[in-house]
């Protein structure tokens, strides 16, 4: 298993071949810039993130099973994101 996931944002079809490679990662790149209400908790596209997987869920807007991580920002968590808005998942 390689510690880069092909260097790109997510890829649905890597993950239903191997689902529980996907529960490994512990580092991800944000993959689009993420606005927050508050404008303070945004994240930009291209910083490096924690994520933890918590689940599986339906992702309405993608129409698909998709992995859901905790995201850990700046050492305090941000929030929930589908794995369709991170990219270049590290171990």
């Amino acid at each position: 298993m390689s510690l880069i996931a092909n260097n790109r944002k997510f890829d649905h079809s890597d993950f239903l071949a191997n689902p529980k490679k996907y529960e490994l990662f512990k580092i991800a790149r944000v993959a689009s810039h993420v606005f927050t209400d508050n404008g303070t908790d945004d994240l930009e596209e291209g910083r490096y993130v924690s994520v933890q997987f918590m689940r599986t869920a339906y992702n309405g807007l993608r129409r698909r099973v998709e992995p859901v991580y905790s995201v850990t920002a700046d050492g305090k968590v941000w929030g929930v994101m589908y794995a369709s808005n991170l990219a270049n998942f590290l171990l």
